[in-house]
């Protein structure tokens, strides 16, 4: 079962997202509101899933994730970008931090059901 980390800045966005993920069946959610929380929170949860917004308070999304990417006990970690715009001017950004795909918030059931499919 997925162990999915939920960073963003919005705690009820980033609540919201943790309870639709629990409720829906797709594993344990823990959330963390600044790049730096999600940092130290990663070694004792190992997630397997990063669900991480790139305007963050303390640091971009995409810092975050290339931070995560180098991290050795999580070489399988998937790294999805959470994004309010429809539009992704940081494609290499993300490329380069290891981010697979972008999701649009607010994040729905049928993404989710693609995503964890």
């Amino acid at each position: 079962m997925p162990r999915v980390l939920i960073v963003d800045g919005d705690v009820d966005a980033a609540n919201a997202l943790a309870s639709l993920l629990q409720s829906s069946g797709y594993g344990d959610a823990r959330v963390a509101y600044t790049g730096a929380t999600a940092l130290a929170l990663v070694v004792e949860f190992a997630p397997t899933v990063l669900l991480v917004d790139l305007d963050l308070p303390d640091m971009s999304g995409y810092d975050v994730a290339r931070q995560l990417s180098q991290h050795p006990q999580l070489q399988n970690l998937r790294l999805i970008a959470l994004t309010a715009s429809s539009e992704h001017p940081g494609r290499e950004l993300a490329r380069e931090a290891g981010i697979e795909r972008y999701l649009s918030k607010p994040v729905g059931s049928a993404a989710l059901d693609e995503l964890f499919s």
